[in-house]
């Protein structure tokens, strides 16, 4: 018996040896199911995968993205650009950059000039589109990013602005930088012995030419202003375009530009009261160092400017030349063509003397934005 039970064992010993691996397995998987309960398995972050198709938008922003324009193809890249292209006299501005550009630093006078510029710009009286093609927008975000930057660097220059190039006809387009200034004159409110030369004012109409003037055509119609001591200073505050006038009393009174008469005679200057700021074409007041008065037919008022200024020793030699963000703020009779300049330099014998340091000949160019 003993016999039948070995050979039975060894006929089914695999069945017996797979049922004891079985019972095995399965009380492993009973332990381990008992710990995962107790205490489970801390979180992994799997990253989603990356959307491979468009989201699809909701109803409301469907009609907005209708309006969203395809990528443009080469063809119309380059319509695109066509059309962006400025419209501005290419017979007085050169797109070229600056051979020299240099690091411009922001003080109060550049401050007050730039502010003023903006404070023109603004009125919605200032023409939509200016000499050459300027137009008042293109104006206005040229001062508005120069508003926005603290030191004026060539690349911030570069990146800001596109640069035209004032157009002269001389040598390397140079224009004749000069220099003016408000003279303080001496004045009386009524004809004396010692002033005997009238300030007037433009009549309102049956203007006699500047020959008749001279020789006292206007007098007793009530148009002066002021009485002064001589032609001479009559004809400086003409060629100056203002004058500031001081009474006895010590009060004072700026005289602007007030028109003027041209025929027998050349031309006579009229002069008009404004404000205690000596203003600019009657519009802003002027910052000595960064107005500058142009010739309207060419560069509009509102205009900003980069100039390469000539740099004069003590001995009024030129040692090189210094560069300056300027502003469009004037106009003068002297002003012809874009050959020439005129830097304003201050009030009295301190603005006389800035001006005659300036008399070179240096560069203009229009910044407009990129």
């Amino acid at each position: 018996m003993v016999k039948g039970i070995k050979n039975i064992f060894r006929r089914h010993w695999l069945l017996y040896w797979l049922c004891g691996i079985a019972v095995l397995i399965a009380s492993f998987t009973g332990v381990w199911l008992a710990n995962r309960e107790k205490a489970p398995m801390a979180a992994v972050n799997i990253p989603d995968p990356p959307v491979l198709v468009a989201p699809i938008p909701k109803k409301d922003s469907i009609a907005t993205a209708s309006k969203a324009k395809l990528a443009p193809t080469n063809t119309s890249i380059a319509k695109s650009e066509k059309k962006k292209k400025r419209k501005i006299s290419s017979k007085v501005l050169i797109p070229a950059i600056p051979d020299t550009l240099p690091y411009i630093e922001f003080n109060a006078a550049m401050l007050q000039a730039l502010f003023e510029q903006a404070n023109y710009l603004y009125r919605k009286d200032v023409p939509e589109r200016g000499a050459s093609g300027i137009t008042k927008t293109e104006m206005l975000q040229t001062v508005e990013r120069l508003q926005g930057m603290q030191l004026l660097d060539p690349s911030a220059l570069l990146t800001s602005f596109d640069f035209y190039r004032v157009n002269t006809d001389i040598k390397s387009d140079r224009v004749r930088m000069t220099g003016y200034y408000t003279p303080l004159i001496k004045a009386s409110r009524t004809q004396t012995a010692e002033h005997p030369i009238p300030m007037l004012r433009r009549p309102e109409s049956d203007v006699p030419s500047p020959a008749a003037i001279e020789a006292g055509a206007l007098n007793g119609r009530g148009l002066d202003l002021a009485w002064i001591s001589s032609k001479k200073e009559l004809s400086n505050a003409q060629l100056q375009g203002s004058c500031l006038i001081e009474f006895p009393d010590g009060k004072r009174q700026h005289l602007g530009f007030g028109g003027s008469k041209k025929g027998d005679g050349g031309t006579y200057v009229f002069f008009t009261k404004v404000d205690e700021q000596v203003l600019g074409c009657g519009f802003f007041p002027l910052t000595a160092g960064y107005s500058v008065a142009v010739d309207l037919k060419y560069i509009p008022i509102g205009a900003t400017l980069l100039a390469e200024l000539p740099d004069l020793d003590a001995a009024g030699r030129q040692k090189g030349y210094k560069y300056r963000i300027i502003f469009a703020q004037d106009r003068g009779g002297a002003i012809q063509t874009t050959k020439r300049m005129d830097l304003y330099c201050g009030v009295g014998h301190k603005g006389l003397l800035e001006a005659r340091k300036i008399n070179r000949f240096g560069r203009l160019w229009v910044l407009l934005p990129k």
